[in-house]
């Protein structure tokens, strides 16, 4: 990981996202957040280059995660995108990674787990 690595992470959950970008941040990367994925794709078309990782929740009202990846495959596809769930449909996996999304979490979720991969992401 580099000193760099740009993280946007999107949750309308406010504790998961709270919680998620102070852990993040502790581990030296420089985090944003989005409460939902219209905010976070106001974002990434105002600032494109200032994120290299978006690490997404699947359900969120005004724009799901599925929207948010297709848009920033189209507009940005060198910003590396995983999307989190906590539905258990193996067709939305599939989608998303068909889409391009690096890869699909299933929640619940440990830090140190999202931590590993976000590196992996960020290493390709």
């Amino acid at each position: 990981m580099l000193a760099r690595d740009r993280i946007l992470v999107v949750d309308d959950n406010e504790s998961i996202r709270t919680i998620l970008a102070e852990s993040l941040a502790y581990q030296g990367f420089r985090v944003s957040t989005a409460a939902d994925g219209q905010h976070a794709w106001e974002l990434v078309q105002h600032m494109p280059f200032s994120y290299d990782l978006v690490l997404t929740d699947m359900q969120m009202p005004a724009m799901n995660g599925i929207e948010l990846l297709s848009k920033i495959m189209i507009e940005s596809p060198w910003i590396k995108v995983i999307v989190m769930t906590g539905a258990q449909d193996p067709d939305l996996k599939i989608k998303a990674e068909l889409l391009g999304a690096f890869t699909v979490l299933s929640k619940p979720l440990g830090v140190d787990q999202i931590s590993h991969i976000l590196r992996r992401a960020l290493a390709k």
